[in-house]
Formats: C-alpha cells, sequence, structure tokens
C-alpha cells in the first residue's frame, strides 16, 4: 500500500466511552464491548504512527441531540434495535460521549448525529481545506457507521483505505459481511500495511 501523507488523513470513527468502556453504556445493557476493545491498541498504534508521521487525525463523536422537552431527535432507525437511546446516552455533556482516553488528542473532533461522518458535520469542508485525497478509516460500528462513512466519501471522489484489524462490530457475522462488500470496491488492509507504508 503507498499513501501520499500530504494528501492523508486518520478517521476514528465513535471511540467513545459508552461504546467501549466496560462500565460505558453499552456494557451495562449487555452488550459485549469486549469485541469492540480488542481493536484499541491497533488503533492506538495506528494513531501514534499517523501523528509521527504529520497526518491530520478526525475523531468522531456519536451524537445524540434532543428537543427542548429532551426527546432525541432523528434516532427512529437507531432505537428499534438500541430502545436505550430514548432515555439516555451521547447527550452533550455526557462523559460516555466523550472518546477513550488510549487514543492520542486528535487535531479535529466533530459530533456525528446519523451513521455517516459526513452526515450533517463539517467533515467535508475540512478534508478539502486541507487538499485531503485519502482517508484512512477505523472505528466503530463496521456495518454502521465505518460502512456509511465509506461509502460517502466514495461519493465524495476521496479514496477510502478501511483498516479490517481497527474497525469492529458487537456482531461478527454483519462485521465480515460488511468487509467482504467494501472489500469489492475500496482498499481493505491491516494496521502493519499501514505503519509500513508511513515507515517508507
Amino acid at each position: 500500500m503507498t499513501l501520499e501523507r500530504g494528501s492523508t488523513a486518520l478517521l476514528l470513527l465513535g471511540l467513545q466511552r459508552d461504546f467501549l468502556d466496560p462500565a460505558g453504556l453499552y456494557a451495562r445493557h449487555g452488550l459485549p464491548v469486549d469485541k469492540l476493545r480488542s481493536i484499541i491498541p491497533a488503533v492506538a498504534r495506528v494513531a501514534r504512527g499517523a501523528r509521527a508521521a504529520g497526518l491530520p487525525i478526525f475523531a468522531t463523536k456519536f451524537t445524540v441531540y434532543t428537543s427542548p422537552g429532551g426527546e432525541p431527535l432523528g434516532l427512529d432507525h437507531i432505537v428499534k434495535v438500541r430502545p436505550f437511546l430514548l432515555t439516555e446516552g451521547f447527550r452533550l455533556g455526557d462523559p460516555g460521549r466523550e472518546l477513550i482516553p488510549e487514543l492520542p488528542r486528535p487535531d479535529y473532533e466533530l459530533d456525528q448525529p446519523r451513521f455517516s461522518a459526513f452526515h450533517g458535520t463539517s467533515l467535508e469542508v475540512l478534508l478539502r481545506s486541507l487538499d485531503i485525497q485519502t482517508l484512512v478509516l477505523t472505528g466503530v460500528v463496521t456495518h454502521g457507521g465505518v460502512e456509511a462513512t465509506a461509502r460517502d466519501a466514495m461519493i465524495r471522489d476521496f479514496a477510502v483505505v478501511i483498516l479490517e484489524d481497527c474497525v469492529a462490530a458487537f456482531d461478527e457475522e454483519l462485521h465480515l459481511a460488511s468487509l467482504r462488500g467494501m472489500g469489492l470496491y475500496l482498499s481493505v488492509t491491516d494496521s502493519a500495511a499501514f505503519l509500513h507504508s508511513l515507515s517508507g
């Protein structure tokens, strides 16, 4: 894999306490966060390598906006499978909405209200301003935010690289199916290959 340093950016998608912490929101509702936590060491290595190579690092934080009465806005598609989000989690000011501490501080943090990191955020404006052409994606959930972001990036003519050992999902079958599908039209590699490309 060959990367142009000046035109490549790293994206950390949804690597937040409520998704990943053993005492976070998802763990408290019985979801197997150990599957998600398994990618933390590789993502941390990738982020440190990107920082050392001078690549800009973006981190998105899934965010639930609410009405003045406290009702979540626009979450019908998510609460069907995660009904607890109707009343808690990922609200502005919640400690669980923050990034996990194992990662270096990103250059840019974006609040992400939908699956795709492009929807309702300033991501594209920032990428264009930095003359970014290639996005390296890491984070959760593979068949949700990662795939949605990858598809939106391709529509906008960015090249996309998925690091397969730096993405995860609660459902292994959906995770693998998503990687297979994305591998048909974008680059799927691993953290070792990415770090090797930076060293070159």
